[in-house]
């Protein structure tokens, strides 16, 4: 006796069933690149920090020097400070910046493009890698800023 299979029994018109699974996999691709895109970006955070640790230096020994002979009224409104690194889409960007007493301001803009091993100061765009490099560009700033 040949008895039809439960399951060869059960007849769903198959026009009328539709699966689609692109919205599936496009959320779930969306969602990985997200996340890559998220742990790039703070990868390249933690770069750009170990980076510039001995600008950090460098701007705590010029600041020191500053501060010395400052009033206590004063300090706020002079010395050199780095924004601490943060994402604007594919970069990594920080400011440079240049207070004085008697001066305006001066902001000098910091990007990193992300997966990529440059950076850019200013106008000036150098390897990451190279640190000399930096810390001669910086200290140009600095001191063509408090020098006039």
């Amino acid at each position: 006796m040949n008895r039809p299979s439960p399951v060869s029994a059960i007849r769903l018109p198959l026009s009328s069933v539709k699966l689609s699974w692109q919205p599936f996999g496009v959320r779930k691709v969306g969602l990985v690149s997200a996340i890559a895109r998220r742990l790039r970006g703070r990868a390249a955070i933690k770069r750009a920090n170990q980076s510039f640790e001995h600008i950090n230096r460098f701007i705590a020994e010029i600041n020191e020097i500053l501060y010395k002979d400052l009033p206590p009224g004063l300090v706020r409104s002079s010395g050199v400070s780095l924004t601490a690194w943060s994402r604007e889409g594919d970069h990594i960007v920080s400011s440079l910046r240049l207070r004085s007493p008697t001066k305006r301001e001066k902001i000098i803009p910091l990007r990193i493009t992300v997966g990529k091993d440059q950076v850019k100061i200013g106008e000036v765009s150098l390897l990451l890698s190279d640190s000399e490099g930096i810390l001669g560009v910086i200290t140009r700033a600095v001191f063509g800023f408090l020098s006039t």
